[in-house]
């Protein structure tokens, strides 16, 4: 059944190339296709990596929204996209990925050279755009993958495009920061380091099904003359204590066999 899904995967990724013209077009014209397109096939690939991705939170806030969340793996994008249409800052790397550089720009990706500090104004900019435009930026503040285990430092630099944002649009006063908890009910699903795609897809497609938790936290305001670094500090303290209870409900599962959350649709 690997090789199937493995077959599957490619035919997938071959059908939503073929569907890059029409996704081009739909980014130009700002046709409503252009949000769910990616989000088909988020759902289409976390299905053939079999994950189960089961979702706690309350309806979208209204308004700009940066999504900041701790990570783990590249499983991450693919879940958080079936859930909705983000775009997602991504290290400069990621463009020379052969088809996964392809899928990037057509969800709005924008891109930073993490080697060249000077690089982060305007990939902050780019990111209070797309959050103008309505679309929720994804961001990782950690900057690397971890196990899922502890969360590393967050960086706070990409948080001051909610400070841009703020500064070019006099009409709105929040720019609503979102912090999202990710769990993964197997330390297979973790992507660590310089570790290469498609070994790592090769093991989760031979492997058991994987559960993935998403936790919304209470979105926080980040007003003109906030403090970047303290919001980043807040976040992070959400993010952990959405980890801790997520770790709670895990060991409840398993001794009673209750899930806390449900699947998505």
């Amino acid at each position: 059944m690997a090789y199937l899904r493995a077959v599957l995967i490619v035919l997938t990724l071959l059908l939503f190339l073929s569907l890059a013209p029409l996704q081009w077009l739909a980014l130009r014209r700002r046709w409503p296709l252009r949000l769910w397109l990616p989000v088909a096939m988020g759902r289409t690939l976390a299905a053939l990596v079999r994950q189960e991705v089961v979702v706690d939170r309350a309806p979208p806030p209204r308004g700009p929204r940066l999504i900041v969340t701790n990570h783990i793996s590249w499983l991450d994008i693919v879940v958080l996209c079936s859930v909705e249409p983000v775009c997602f800052l991504a290290k400069r790397e990621v463009e020379a990925w052969p088809v996964v550089s392809a899928f990037a720009r057509l969800q709005e990706t924008v891109f930073v050279d993490r080697q060249r500090r000077r690089t982060i104004p305007a990939a902050n900019a780019a990111m209070a755009q797309r959050m103008l435009a309505g679309r929720p930026v994804l961001l990782f503040p950690e900057g690397t993958t971890g196990d899922g285990s502890a969360l590393r430092k967050f960086h706070s630099s990409h948080f001051a495009a909610a400070r841009d944002l703020l500064a070019t649009a006099s009409g709105i006063e929040t720019v609503c920061v979102q912090p999202v908890a990710i769990r993964y009910s197997s330390p297979a699903a973790a992507w660590l380091g310089d570790a290469t795609l498609l070994p790592h897809l090769w093991s989760l497609l031979k492997g058991e099904p994987i559960r993935c938790d998403l936790a919304f936290g209470k979105p926080l305001a980040y007003g003109r003359g906030e403090c970047r670094k303290a919001i980043a500090d807040e976040a992070a303290s959400s993010i952990a204590s959405m980890l801790a209870s997520m770790q709670r409900a895990a060991d409840l599962l398993a001794q009673t066999g209750t899930p806390a959350l449900e699947p998505i649709g």
